[in-house]
């Protein structure tokens, strides 16, 4: 089937970008002898979870644990919830998937732990415990101080539960360039602390698990990391190319839409709006739009309606014309494809899969 024989709008995935880009951090991975644990809130999709285990990865990460159990459905053993887990109905499920699957969880708290430890004892179970810290992101994770290492020795000792170390997220770095070295050096500062903090209260870790896309090759320059969990990485979007991460051709996704009309006088209406594109704003590079139209490059999806996108035609020496499909490259990839129940793996412009996105809603 040809791209033009689908409606619109339509999720397109690109299968040799997809596997260049796996093949890649496969490769840097091995170089610096760190392990990959992709995190699929980008995709929730089984069938690249499986991709991304055949190219090497240790496992993978899921934010949520409706999440872990589609992943767990589909026969991926090894998860990590990187998300705190709070409430009785949570702990059960996360028993129950305990017994079919190896599973850690990351906590930044006594009180979450403490819930993990009692689920885990009555199942009979082991649950595998990473303690979060905040090195600067500034959302989840203890304080870097030394209030914070009697909290890690009580988690540690919990019965029911596996300590295997940290993790942290270096969420404020959203650009891979020079200036992104000063933040790592600043990053690494912050981790040699909770590193002396730990030592000095004889608490042992194996794992320090960290990382995102934007310093997805910069990962080596982390002192001490031994795991990464970077997720958009198998994608890309308008965000990792405007922050230097990845190029326009390492972009997987693109949303094939329909200009439906141009009666207003300088502009054009698609027929993908906040639903389809998401209304993600532009994290990096100039921020503004809402995505790139690949064949009109000067044009700008200026605001977006719930169907409608507004293109602004503004000095385009071209315009599409009614019935004209074009190809966007969104912001944010990862709230794309949890809009949509299904996407489409294209070769070329030849569709060769369609993959129902089966852990999206999963928000519980």
């Amino acid at each position: 089937m040809h791209i033009n024989d689908l409606d619109t709008p339509a999720v397109l995935v690109a299968a040799d970008v997809v596997e260049r880009n796996l093949q890649r951090l496969a490769q840097y991975s091995q170089k610096h002898n760190l392990n990959v644990r992709p995190h699929t809130k980008t995709h929730k999709i089984p069938e690249f979870a499986h991709r991304q285990l055949r190219y090497g990865a240790a496992g993978i990460t899921v934010a949520k644990l409706g999440e872990a159990e589609v992943m767990a459905d589909a026969g991926v053993s090894d998860i990590l919830i990187a998300y705190p887990l709070v409430g009785e109905h949570k702990m059960k499920r996360l028993a129950l998937l305990s017994s079919r699957a190896d599973v850690t969880v990351a906590v930044d708290s006594l009180e979450v732990a403490e819930g993990i430890s009692r689920a885990a004892v009555r199942a009979g179970t082991k649950i595998g415990i990473l303690a979060e810290f905040n090195t600067g992101f500034g959302r989840c994770g203890l304080p870097v101080e030394a209030g914070s290492i009697s909290q890690v020795q009580r988690i540690r000792d919990l019965p029911g539960s596996n300590w295997r170390g940290l993790l942290f997220y270096p969420g404020q770095i959203m650009v891979n360039s020079p200036a992104a070295q000063s933040m790592i050096e600043w990053q690494n500062a912050v981790l040699a602390k909770l590193m002396s903090l730990l030592d000095a209260a004889g608490v042992e870790h194996r794992i320090l698990s960290g990382g995102n896309t934007p310093t997805a090759y910069l990962s080596h320059q982390f002192s001490g990391l031994t795991e990464i969990r970077p997720g958009t990485y198998i994608f890309n979007d308008r965000n990792t190319v405007c922050g230097g991460a990845a190029s326009w051709d390492d972009c997987a996704v693109t949303v094939l839409t329909t200009v439906v009309s141009d009666s207003v006088r300088g502009r054009a209406i698609v027929d993908a709006g906040s639903k389809t594109l998401s209304s993600d704003s532009l994290l990096t590079g100039r921020c503004s739009g809402y995505g790139r139209i690949l064949e009109y490059p000067k044009i700008t999806i200026a605001e977006l309606s719930e169907e409608h996108g507004h293109l602004d035609l503004g000095d385009s020496q071209s315009a599409p014309s009614i019935g004209e499909r074009v190809r966007v490259v969104p912001n944010h990839v990862c709230v794309v494809m949890n809009l949509h129940d299904k996407v489409y793996e294209v070769q070329g412009e030849e569709v060769i899969a369609e993959w129902r996105v089966a852990g999206r809603g999963k928000v519980q």
